[in-house]
């Protein structure tokens, strides 16, 4: 088996339409086509890929197999301006951590969603990967 690529990330929240909001407003991402699923939600797009899925919650979800506690750390998004993430991150007043990789020309800012999910987004420089 060889994995292709992240195909999406899944965000389970009680309040659907504030969190497909903040991802359109802060970062940018669009409303799209999106199968009609037994609870609601939204898919938020990049250009055509449907990268950002939010949904309601499931009790009992049988496609979790193991602990009902584990956790996702943060998910990251690749960026071509800092200067200019930083700026509508300043402008949406969304507070965030920026964060230097120690030898290395990668720069990075923190923050949350409402719901209190991590978002990393990366300026990757060319070459730099």
């Amino acid at each position: 088996m060889q994995i292709k690529t992240l195909d999406h990330i899944n965000i389970e929240t009680d309040d659907v339409d504030r969190s497909a909001n903040f991802y359109e407003q802060v970062l940018g991402l669009h409303r799209g086509r999106r199968p009609k699923f037994d609870r609601p939600g939204h898919w938020l797009y990049v250009g055509d890929l449907p990268i950002v899925h939010i949904i309601t919650p499931q009790p009992d979800n049988a496609m979790l197999t193991g602990s009902k506690d584990a956790a996702m750390s943060h998910f990251a998004m690749e960026i071509s301006d800092f200067g200019e993430a930083k700026a509508r991150l300043d402008d949406c007043d969304i507070k965030y951590r920026v964060n230097e990789v120690p030898g290395s020309a990668l720069r990075q800012l923190f923050f949350e969603d409402p719901d209190g999910v991590l978002i990393e987004l990366i300026l990757i420089p060319e070459g730099a990967r």
